[in-house]
């Protein structure tokens, strides 16, 4: 049927060599199996191996809601987010291929493949099985100073995360870096905003990653993260309306789930 439809793309540099032939089409890549890593009520992400690569596969077994009739899918919002990131050079997981099946606007099916970060962790596990490494002033700095300029730069193009909590951080470390280097992941849920909403958006993405911050982070730490992120080498009164409004709104978020 003309309504129907299916696609599927090899992002470079994959679609100018030889891809392995699981990621050859749509109908192979949603057959992969792996163990999974984690699963919602759409969609479940594994990783899959081959020769000395990893993959990721986020497949997308079914789609909710009335805005994903309207090719606004939290498929579509992922895919075209991981994307983005890629186009304006914020560090994130590079898309290897994504393809969807529908049918008129409306996503039934999809997967999304990005290439494997190796030798990563996400932040959340640092925290609770490193947690030495926030004491460690030059690591602190560099992943600090990193994670502040890729919100700015998000921010600064209108774009929230809206699901900025650190198990959405990844730390790529090993033995050959000379530092560590911050990652953007999971991203279902962000878009561009603009006023009124664009404000509140920005202070639930830095509440959101303040959540932990005081558990492993001295308030120099998150001060100086505030005003990196902010451009600034003092405090206005509008930075110190922002980090209240922050705080506030994190007291709140609290508040709501005691409920």
């Amino acid at each position: 049927m003309l309504l129907r439809f299916k696609s599927w793309r090899v992002f470079a540099p994959w679609n100018k060599s030889t891809v392995p032939s699981e990621l050859t089409s749509f109908e192979a890549a949603y057959q992969l199996t792996g163990k999974i890593i984690s699963k919602s009520s759409q969609s479940e992400i594994f990783a899959y191996q081959h020769a000395d690569k990893t993959f990721f596969v986020k497949r997308y077994f079914r789609t909710k809601g009335l805005a994903s009739w309207f090719g606004w899918s939290r498929f579509d919002l992922e895919s075209n987010n991981q994307q983005w990131f890629n186009q304006v050079g914020v560090s994130a997981a590079r898309v290897v291929a994504i393809g969807k099946q529908g049918l008129l606007f409306k996503t039934f099916k999809g997967v999304l493949v990005t290439e494997g970060i190796a030798n990563s962790q996400e932040l959340v596990e640092i925290a609770k099985q490193s947690p030495e490494l926030f004491r460690n002033k030059a690591w602190a700095d560099t992943v600090i100073f990193q994670l502040a300029e890729t919100i700015a730069t998000i921010h600064q193009a209108r774009f929230c995360h809206n699901d900025l909590h650190w198990r959405n951080i990844l730390i790529q470390q090993s033995a050959e870096q000379s530092e560590p280097k911050v990652f953007l992941i999971d991203c279902p849920s962000g878009k561009k905003w603009t006023w009124p909403l664009l404000n509140y958006r920005k202070l639930k993405d830095l509440a959101s990653l303040d959540k932990l911050a005081p558990n492993y982070l001295t308030r120099t730490q998150r001060l100086r993260f505030f005003m990196h992120y902010r451009g600034i080498s003092e405090l206005t009164l509008s930075d110190k309306l922002i980090i209240r409004a922050v705080i506030e709104h994190k007291r709140n978020r609290v508040k709501r789930k005691s409920k």
